[in-house]
């Protein structure tokens, strides 16, 4: 081999991922390689066939459209943007900060390298995820986002007001005059215990002619609700919704981080989806509701072209289903009049994930207080469930083809009936209980009493772990769906009909995950119920390594960003959104990509149907 050659050959094989190589393949890559000199300031990449370079000498620095830093590359760093269509550098600027060697191989040669050494693919796969991971944050730092996903830690906008509970009315009053504030904390031995508003100084002073010398403890709103500091402000919009406040304390365990008012949150964005939320909020009838509901797809829009994330996107829509459904349920108790026993409206399936998407349909149930009769209250709670049900399919949400929804009596039950269902289900499972408990186990209560549906919760959690064969019979339903992938990794693609040549990949890749996180989940007592959050959860544990969790957490984050992309195209061609995706329309390098993420799902199921001998003879 020429000595140049044999230079190249020398540093890839430092150089990982090609130190992976056999000494065989490496020598034949090594032929491959063009050499290209940079002078400082030189543009880079350089122009040419390659789209893939590796710095063999000197630095070069990659910049944002805005001119900001993003990466700064120095020997042994890989460029490959050009090969991966989700690569976040597409696009930036880049230049030598002094004399520069570099390596650069053909596209050609690359995706045949990729080809005959799958695991060489699978290891530049992994950095993509870590880039993307970094770029999502610098462009959720530098991009203006939605109010709706911005964490409420960054909505803080002062130190925490307080007062002791023994502090009198009229030093309250002092004390909030003085700090400009609409609201008192109100804190013993540092603990959050209460909280005064100037609603309670009319209502509860004022009007009932209490002496200024009373001590706040007995007016305050004692244990007030309150939200981690992660929490969206979607979440903080939804939570003063259901239980009719306009202030939220920010706590950290016990740290008392902050206060969050409702007028806060409208300040900060004049539109977004707390926006189109609150207006929903506001709506005095179905006919208004639907006007504001027609919004949503443009929203969505806006949103993705702002560069939230496809997980937010998914937060955001669940949300605006959440307000809708409240606003649907307080306007039916108006004309039905107050309900005669307590109730709670639950979602469940990609609602109850918070991961709904634009053209998902309605999965809903009633949970009821136990003093519910038959004879005397079920004919009240069928014109409600048919009331709101409606109401959510004019507004765009359709209903469910399968009835997985509060109209049907089946789905509205009080909190004893349910809990023997789910007992049921867990003790004495089959194939098609198990398919019920994939759905309504990922429940989340969207209206209504928490407290009814909080034992349910509790049951889930520490039930499903003592109880294997609905774990088996949940793995057994899941891989009864492979990945669409045949012999030599080729797509299963629709052989017929309006999608031929086409895959559903929420049904053949999103669920598939949906369903392997959940499985993780229960048998873990975990109570998370979006997908990402269970696979972080549950990463480490007995059957999920911290590698496989960051790889089906990547594999779906993937997914539902191919899905967005694809819902974005149909929706400005005026088209109904749907999960239909042709690999034929996708490039080399996302086909690829698409390839591994069904891999990576096919040896999770196969991992699972190892750990549960029993499913796998089912």
């Amino acid at each position: 081999m020429h000595d140049e050659l044999a230079e190249v050959r020398d540093f890839l094989a430092q150089c990982p991922p090609f130190d992976s190589l056999d000494p065989d393949g490496l020598a034949a890559l090594t032929r491959r390689f063009v050499i290209r000199y940079l002078r400082r300031g030189a543009s880079f990449p350089p122009e040419g066939q390659p789209c893939l370079w590796l710095v063999r000498q000197g630095a070069v620095e990659l910049r944002t459209v805005d001119g900001e830093l993003a990466r700064r590359m120095a020997e042994g760093d890989v460029h490959d943007a050009a090969c991966l269509p989700d690569s976040p550098e597409i696009g930036w600027a880049g230049h030598a900060v002094e004399d520069t060697l570099v390596y650069g191989l053909p596209r050609g040669d690359l995706e045949r390298l990729w080809e005959e050494h799958p695991d060489f693919r699978q290891q530049s796969l992994s950095k993509l995820v870590e880039r993307l991971r970094r770029a999502r944050r610098r462009s959720e730092a530098a991009v203006e986002r939605d109010l709706g996903s911005l964490p409420l830690a960054s909505l803080i906008g002062r130190a925490p007001v307080c007062a002791s509970p023994a502090a009198t009315i009229r030093e309250a009053a002092t004390q909030m005059t003085r700090e400009r504030v609409s609201a008192l904390l109100v804190v013993d031995r540092d603990r959050l215990c209460g909280i005064v508003t100037d609603r309670d100084l009319r209502s509860r002073c004022l009007a009932s002619g209490l002496p200024d010398r009373t001590p706040l403890s007995v007016i305050m709103t004692p244990d007030p609700c309150t939200l981690p500091p992660d929490a969206a402000g979607f979440d903080a919009v939804l939570t003063m919704t259901r239980k009719g406040i306009h202030h939220l304390p920010v706590v950290d365990g016990q740290q008392l981080l902050g206060l969050v008012s409702s007028t806060d949150l409208l300040r900060a964005q004049r539109i977004s989806s707390v926006h189109l939320a609150d207006r929903i909020h506001r709506a005095t009838d179905l006919a208004e509701l639907v006007v504001r509901c027609a919004e949503l797809p443009e929203l969505w829009l806006n949103l993705v072209r702002r560069g939230e994330g496809a997980v937010v996107l998914g937060r955001v829509v669940s949300g605006i289903a959440d307000a809708l459904a409240s606003r649907l349920l307080v306007l039916a108790e108006r004309r039905l009049g107050p309900p005669p026993v307590g109730y709670a409206w639950i979602a469940f399936g990609s609602q109850g994930r918070h991961e709904l998407s634009l053209n998902s349909d309605q999965d809903n149930a009633l949970v009821l207080a136990d003093e519910f009769e038959p004879e005397q209250h079920a004919a009240y709670f069928t014109r409600l469930a048919h009331e709101v049900c409606g109401g959510l399919a004019a507004c765009g949400i359709q209903p469910c083809s399968g009835e997985m929804m509060a109209t049907n009596p089946q789905w509205r039950q009080p909190v004893a009936a349910w809990s023997r269902l789910f007992g049921d289900w867990i003790d004495h499972p089959d194939p098609h209980k198990a398919r019920l408990a994939s759905n309504l186990f990922d429940f989340r209560t969207v209206h209504g009493d928490d407290q009814l549906t909080a034992p349910l919760r509790e049951q889930i959690a520490r039930r499903c772990t003592q109880h294997q064969t609905l774990l088996a019979h949940l793995v057994v339903n899941t891989c009864a769906a492979p990945p669409p992938l045949g012999f030599f990794r080729q797509f299963v693609v629709i052989g017929d009909g309006e999608h031929q040549g086409e895959l559903d990949i929420k049904r053949h890749g999103l669920l598939q995950i949906v369903d392997l996180a959940r499985i993780h989940a229960l048998g873990n007592g975990i109570r998370e119920t979006g997908t990402v959050g269970r696979l972080r959860t549950a990463e480490g544990t007995r059957l999920l390594s911290r590698e496989g969790a960051e790889t089906l957490a990547a594999a779906f984050e993937f997914l539902l960003g191919l899905r967005t992309r694809h819902q974005q195209e149909q929706i400005g061609k005026g088209l109904r959104p749907d999960n239909f995706v042709a690999p034929a329309t996708l490039g080399a390098a996302e086909r690829h990509h698409l390839r591994d993420v069904f891999v990576a799902v096919a040896r999770q199921q196969k991992a699972l149907l190892l750990a549960f001998p029993h499913a796998a003879r089912s």
